[in-house]
């Protein structure tokens, strides 16, 4: 496999900002590694992205440099383990409630001896077994594959203590979303009780030396990274919505001034 470029910035310490893609199209995928996104999240879970779509664009994300992570729409791994073998550098598994549930992810993602993945040394991250040895490879995909669990509900959270135990997790990411939803608060992600909820489990798995993600809007960010968060991303709507308007607020207001 190629070195997780994404794995080596955040066990550096460093903040890692990958933008969430839910439509495939390696040429978005490509122009957003030239960009500088630190990675991508290729989404199967509410995107139109399926296993034959997502090699074409995990190739791009390789071409740009950026590191290409799936979100799969369950933590099963017959579900898992066809991405990863068409060469994604990890999953970011949704709805995980459960330390069991975080050992089946781990399990899922992992070779033996950290897991039970279906050994197969033939395809791409493999360098379709024309590059050393399946043995060489099981070890060096175990190293460079990231495992991000979702914590999007009140039990996610409150499991925490047992959760961050877990060999083998690279990242605990809170989905304020699904978690918003969860509390009763469906969709108000900035609400005090959700934004307490988050900052709970942020300090929960920080606290434990682990690596924390969260969804927020933009001004939030700086407040979570001083909370030690180092795992974050956009997509490419909200990031379309944000230049679109800002091109259209300034044409409009040099054609209004020249009377156009």
């Amino acid at each position: 496999m190629r070195e997780n470029t994404l794995k080596q910035r955040l066990y550096a310490g460093k903040a890692a900002f990958g933008v969430m893609c839910t439509f495939p199209s390696p040429p978005v995928v490509e122009m957003l590694g030239h960009l500088g996104f630190d990675w991508i999240l290729l989404d199967n879970e509410h995107g139109s992205i399926t296993v034959d779509t997502a090699e074409a664009c995990i190739a791009a994300a390789e071409l740009s440099g950026i590191a290409p992570i799936v979100r799969p729409v369950g933590n099963k791994p017959e579900i898992i383990a066809p991405f990863l073998d068409r060469g994604a550098w990890g999953v970011q598994v949704p709805h995980v409630n459960t330390a069991d549930e975080a050992r089946a992810a781990v399990d899922a993602v992992k070779y033996a001896p950290d897991g039970h993945r279906g050994i197969f040394s033939g395809g791409r991250p493999a360098g379709y077994g024309f590059k050393g040895s399946t043995a060489d490879y099981a070890k060096d995909a175990n190293r460079q594959t990231l495992v991000c669990l979702m914590l999007e509900e009140v039990e996610a959270i409150e499991n925490l203590p047992d959760m961050v135990k877990v060999p083998g997790v690279d990242v605990f990411f809170i989905g304020a979303g699904d978690l918003s939803q969860s509390m009763g608060h469906t969709g108000q992600m900035t609400h005090p009780d959700v934004q307490a909820m988050v900052e709970r489990g942020v300090k929960a798995i920080t606290g434990a030396g682990r690596i924390a993600g969260c969804s927020c809007p933009d001004n939030l960010i700086p407040k979570f990274l001083g909370l030690g968060v180092q795992y974050f991303h956009s997509g490419v709507n909200r990031l379309l919505q944000q230049s679109s308007e800002a091109y259209l607020k300034t044409t409009r207001q040099a054609a209004a001034d020249a009377g156009k």
